[in-house]
């Protein structure tokens, strides 16, 4: 009868379509091995069909950035490693010296006219400031002397008549109310 097995078979997760071993067809391929002057060497893969041509001669070293070749015994040599320019450097391309003295002067006059016109500028506030600092100082001295004055009058006493308080009358009992009986 039965053995206790289930009739029902899992797998894991991920583990892919039972019996295929291999998952699809390779391409073909084909693996140039290219050199630098710091003796690395790297083997990259091309694909069977691609025209010799397309294949580089020369590429970067992925270890260094040296150029690399696919000749071990000669590997490419460095013409001129140059660093990269300075901004100045790249200003005196650009520039004569006559053209840099004219640039700065007209750069520094430019900064002393706007400074002098800032300055002139800042002496009209500040007058105006004071002028209402002055202003502001005569309103308060006055407001205070208004204040004073009013202080130092007597004031005026009124005589107030109180009125007669109202009398309450005492509050009456509820009267019984006459049950008819018959």
């Amino acid at each position: 009868m039965s053995t206790g097995g289930s009739a029902i078979r899992g797998s894991r997760v991920g583990a892919g379509p039972m019996g295929e071993q291999d998952r699809g067809f390779k391409a073909e391929r084909i693996t140039k091995n290219y050199y630098c002057s710091a003796g690395h060497e790297y083997s990259p893969q091309y694909a069977a069909n691609v025209d010799p041509a397309e294949i580089p001669e020369l590429i970067d070293c992925p270890n260094c950035g040296l150029p690399a070749g696919q000749d071990k015994a000669n590997p490419p040599i460095i013409t001129k490693h140059e660093p990269y320019k300075t901004h100045l450097a790249y200003v005196k391309e650009r520039r004569t010296e006559t053209e840099a003295k004219e640039l700065l002067e007209e750069a520094v006059a430019a900064v002393r006219e706007r400074r002098i016109r800032l300055a002139e500028e800042a002496k009209v506030a500040a007058k105006e400031a004071s002028k209402a600092a002055t202003k502001k100082a005569a309103t308060d001295k006055a407001a205070a002397k208004v204040v004073a004055k009013k202080a130092v009058e007597k004031p005026a006493i009124k005589a107030t008549a109180k009125a007669p308080a109202k009398k309450v009358a005492p509050a009456k009992a509820p009267a019984a109310k006459a049950v008819k009986k018959k």
